[in-house]
């Protein structure tokens, strides 16, 4: 990955600005550097950078040394970055029970005897839940709606490209909701030809589908995982038109906002 990549994803996922981004990766590369230095090797501004650091050192990226002249050290990013992956593995935990208290309440005695109860069924095995997908998109006559972040198109694509193009032959209009990454570019070139591609700032590593909209399925997947194989993913199915409406506004709407820590509900310029 490109280093403007890199810090394009920290100012993204951890809400930095570009100078902290700068910084950060300046001293991961440099190891060890004083302020000076730093300024010259990053490109921000002198006047600028003991306010910079001073911000990255609040976040735990970055480490003062006491003894002068000043230096300044890089967190371990494996240490600096946990509780961000904490985060995200508790967003999807959380959305999950979401549905689960959701579905409760879908559940219980209506006093209207005209409502329908609707039904949900859970699917165990990332194999399950693309012969799920599959059978869902094999099946849509008038829409399919898609949303997933770079991981979960690299595998939906790996799986179902051919299908997209019989999607198309069959009029079936198709919109993909997803981030614009570097990993994904020669999939969004390809599926322009037959989608709508919304570049969306999806951090979440879930696959929301719906189709014609009347079935929807919801899955976690395993970070980095690309195998048509994982039984350590989850996911639920329904028809019902207003669970999955629920789902599609807590999913789209609020999960490209939702934030992995504190600070990215900042909005910071730079400094």
């Amino acid at each position: 990955m490109q280093l403007s990549d890199t810090r394009q994803r920290l100012c993204e996922c951890l809400g930095l600005s570009e100078y902290e981004a700068k910084l950060y990766l300046s001293l991961l590369e440099q190891g060890a550097a004083k302020a000076r230095t730093l300024s010259m090797i990053s490109g921000v501004p002198r006047t600028k950078v003991y306010s910079v650091l001073k911000k990255l050192i609040d976040m735990g990226l970055v480490t003062e040394v006491p003894e002068e002249p000043r230096r300044f050290v890089p967190t371990p990013p494996r240490t600096a970055l946990k509780s961000y992956v904490q985060s995200y593995q508790s967003m999807v935990g959380n959305l999950l029970a979401v549905v689960s208290s959701l579905e409760e309440i879908f559940r219980k005695p209506k006093n209207d005897q005209n409502l329908q109860q609707g039904t949900i069924w859970t699917i165990c095995g990332r194999h399950e839940i693309l012969t799920k997908a599959k059978q869902m998109l094999s099946k849509a006559k008038r829409s399919v709606v898609l949303a997933t972040n770079e991981n979960g198109l690299v595998l939906l694509y790996k799986s179902f490209n051919r299908l997209f193009d019989e999607l198309t032959e069959r009029s079936v209009k198709v919109k993909i909701m997803t981030p614009n990454d570097s990993n994904n570019q020669h999939m969004l070139s390809e599926l322009r030809y037959t989608c709508k591609i919304e570049k969306t700032p999806f951090p979440l590593p879930l696959i929301f589908l719906s189709t014609d909209d009347k079935q929807m399925l919801l899955a976690n997947l395993q970070p980095n995982s690309f195998s048509s194989s994982s039984e350590h993913d989850r996911g639920v199915f329904s028809e019902d038109a207003t669970l999955r409406e629920m789902i599609y506004l807590l999913v789209i709407h609020e999960g490209c906002r939702w934030p992995l820590h504190a600070n990215t509900n900042e909005n910071r310029s730079k400094r």
